[in-house]
């Protein structure tokens, strides 16, 4: 009986943790201010797959699932919210795909780079470059 127990609180901990790496996802997007290197539709199956397990765990009553995908429906309901949210709207689909515009990369060059911050873009000019020294 004592390991049951054991097993059951280190798998609801480890459920909760990994529950919570979701808002990891939405810290990156807040931090760009884009969402779109997140699949809305993944997000969405995410946070529906906690919300079947926990309907479950509620019919069965038990606690460890419960507490799990209680955490998992609302880290994934809050990432899925952010990402749409950052794409335009939440309550407007149509702005749900606002990054698969055709020819969006191509139309703006410099769209890849208004996006990610300084230390993730490409090679930057040196600030100890002779070459922009004498132009300066």
């Amino acid at each position: 009986m004592m390991f049951a127990q054991i097993l059951d609180t280190a798998a609801t901990v480890y459920g909760v943790l990994a529950a919570l790496t979701a808002l990891l996802q939405t810290r990156q997007m807040l931090a760009r201010r884009t969402s779109c290197e997140v699949s809305a539709r993944f997000m969405a199956s995410y946070a529906g797959g906690y919300a079947i397990w926990l309907t479950y765990g509620l019919s069965t009553g038990s606690l460890p699932l419960i507490v799990v995908d209680t955490v998992g429906l609302l880290c994934g309901g809050l990432t899925l919210i952010v990402a749409l949210s950052l794409r335009g709207s939440v309550i407007r689909p149509a702005t749900w795909n606002s990054c698969d515009e055709p020819g969006q990369l191509a139309a703006d060059p410099s769209f890849h780079d208004k996006r990610l911050p300084v230390n993730r873009r490409g090679p930057q000019p040196s600030r100890h470059d002779p070459a922009q020294i004498r132009q300066n």
